[in-house]
């Protein structure tokens, strides 16, 4: 008598035969272990989401924030600066476009400086206010 053969892939519930993937607490045959996204076999890491497994590449593109700088999609480290996403090389300073990597900034009128030319960016502004206000008080 021979037993039924209990090893099935998840996605064609065929015999698994010799070759079998475990992935999700589940077994598949390595074509059948398919990215939800794009539809290709995984063949290496993966990501999982709603009970879903997604390729590196296409889990990145659909769930990671993007850089608000650059506008593409932060696949490593990033920096949050501003409530906002950043390659570290991309958070600049506004006068100097130096990178700001360590995330330390001054902000004037809502955009980022670094110190120096922060003190900078304030002594303009104060001098504009100052002459702003000189022309509203000028007599006619």
């Amino acid at each position: 008598m021979m037993s039924e053969d209990r090893r099935r892939c998840s996605q064609c519930e065929e015999s698994l035969k010799e070759e079998a993937l475990v992935a999700m607490q589940r077994l598949w045959h390595p074509e059948h272990f398919l990215c939800a996204e794009c539809k290709e076999p995984i063949k290496e890491k993966f990501q999982e989401k709603g009970n879903a497994p997604y390729c590196v590449r296409c889990f990145a593109e659909k769930f990671n924030p993007t850089c608000e700088g650059c506008g593409e999609t932060l696949t490593d480290s990033c920096l949050r600066a501003m409530d906002k996403h950043w390659h570290a090389q991309c958070f600049s300073c506004s006068n100097c476009k130096r990178p700001l990597p360590d995330g330390d900034y001054y902000l004037v009128d809502d955009l980022p400086y670094d110190l120096d030319c922060h003190w900078e960016k304030r002594l303009e502004k104060r001098v504009r206010d100052a002459n702003e206000s000189q022309v509203d008080h000028a007599p006619l």
